[in-house]
């Protein structure tokens, strides 16, 4: 093989291995979570992925459990709610009323097994007293 074409073939990997990894990440991108209503509403079609899926953290509903590592809370939108569980360590975010995304699937009795959990604070991301935005 010659030189030149040994040159167009990796160009030609290198061009196939990029638009590979644009289009997942394009796919990935556009479906990075559904809301707990949108959960609910598809069901049937979630029931054995691990999706990722968010909500408001009601705070009446946060349990730990540190001799088990395990962190029980509700997640709601739209009026619908999913009761969650994740094994882990405890966030150190304050739960009130704050968003979460969870990344897992339905476990038994209804309720979502997480394996990952990402509390969304928004007084994080708040200015500082007397900033201006």
């Amino acid at each position: 093989m010659s030189k030149k074409m040994r040159l167009q073939v990796g160009a030609l990997a290198i061009v196939a291995a990029l638009v590979y990894m644009v289009l997942q990440g394009a796919h990935n991108f556009s479906s990075y979570f559904v809301t707990v209503q949108a959960y609910h509403a598809n069901l049937a079609r979630f029931r054995n992925q691990v999706i990722r899926v968010q909500g408001t953290m009601l705070a009446h509903s946060v349990h730990y459990d540190p001799a088990r590592g395990t962190l029980q809370f509700t997640l709601a939108s739209g009026g619908e709610r999913l009761p969650v569980v994740y094994h882990g360590p405890m966030p150190n975010e304050h739960f009130s009323q704050a968003q979460a995304i969870v990344k897992g699937r339905l476990g038994p009795h209804g309720t979502f097994m997480a394996q990952k959990l990402e509390v969304q604070c928004p007084d994080h991301y708040a200015p500082a007293k007397g900033d201006r935005a």
